[in-house]
């Protein structure tokens, strides 16, 4: 395809009434925006602040309602497309789909989200801890509907397609186009085994401890103001919330994201706390991320995005502190577990 060719797919998208969501630059600034025409469309070689999540886990959501010993579920989903991931994303959607693969909530929302994707990836190597380049058998590994490889000539630029789905490869036999690749989802592992950067950090997660690090500097900089699980496009933390109406025997159940970085978000009843302090809130996120979600499914609980060490209003940053990691000399003796 040429852009203009591209763009004409883009409106024929809106045509069909999806909410068509992408990265738009402005002002120095990228995050996604709804499309309605396809006018000066371009592709963004920059990560969004903000990544695709919120679009498949909204902030808050109503699960359902009730009224005495009647309970109806809330459909919440909308037909709606999310254009323009970059491969780093993408990485984060696999993860997802593993944890809510069993939440009717976030698959009603995927069977009417059409994940496009896209080649290229934003230029930022120093917070590139997994070393991503963009390979035609990365796609593979990637879950999407619709990914468009951007090839940049002297002249032009043309852009070629892959589908990864059934529901990709309909629409775009839909619209009349047939130059399309159909590439099977092979898992999230690559042939050659285990991401060896993910194995680095969780062997040094889960055998060693530096107390220096976890306690005296990052326990005692952290602020928990949960920026950094906000931003995040892997972090699902959430709390479910019962709303009652005890006149009329009626209520509703609420879903909001949450953080582990929350003092009360461990807190059960007695008031007894699993995480007590920051010290043992911060090393928590990183050991779920780098060692609980390996372990689970063999894949990182971090794609390198590298948005939370840009949010962190007191500096810290997630490339520095894994660095450290490397030398940690004092055995671990309580991890969390």
């Amino acid at each position: 395809m040429t852009i203009i060719e591209l763009r004409k797919f883009i409106d024929f998208l809106i045509e069909r009434d999806y909410l068509v969501w992408t990265p738009v630059k402005k002002d120095n600034f990228v995050n996604y925006e709804r499309l309605n025409g396809s006018d000066n469309f371009q592709f963004i070689g920059e990560a969004p602040f903000y990544s695709f999540k919120n679009f498949l886990v909204p902030c808050e959501e109503t699960l359902f309602n009730y009224k005495k010993d009647e309970l109806t579920e809330i459909d919440n989903s909308k037909d709606q497309v999310i254009f323009g991931i970059n491969p780093v994303d993408l990485k984060a959607l696999v993860l997802l789909n593993h944890i809510f693969e069993k939440d009717p909530w976030y698959q009603g929302r995927m069977k009417k989200t059409l994940i496009i994707g896209q080649s290229l990836i934003p230029k930022e190597p120093e917070h590139n801890i997994f070393h991503y380049k963009y390979e035609e058998d990365v796609l593979e590994h990637l879950q999407f509907d619709i990914f468009i490889e951007v090839q940049k000539g002297v002249f032009n630029t043309k852009y070629f397609f892959y589908t990864g789905s059934e529901k990709g490869q309909k629409i775009l036999d839909e619209y009349g186009y047939s130059e399309y690749e159909n590439i099977q989802f092979a898992g999230p592992i690559k042939e050659e085994g285990q991401d060896k950067n993910m194995i680095k950090y969780r062997d040094s997660l889960k055998n060693n401890y530096k107390k220096e690090l976890w306690e005296k500097d990052l326990g005692t900089k952290c602020i928990e103001c949960g920026k950094c699980s906000a931003i995040c496009p892997t972090c699902f933390c959430f709390d479910i919330k019962d709303q009652p109406d005890l006149k009329n025997g009626a209520g509703e159940r609420k879903r909001t994201l949450s953080s582990c970085f929350y003092s009360d978000f461990s807190e059960i009843s007695g008031k007894y706390k699993f995480l007590n302090n920051t010290a043992e809130r911060i090393y928590f996120w990183y050991y779920h991320k780098f060692v609980k979600i390996p372990d689970e499914f063999s894949i990182p609980g971090c794609v390198g995005c590298g948005r939370c060490a840009k949010v962190c209003p007191v500096g810290i940053n997630i490339f520095k502190v894994l660095s450290e990691l490397d030398n940690n000399e004092e055995s671990i003796q309580d991890t969390i577990s």
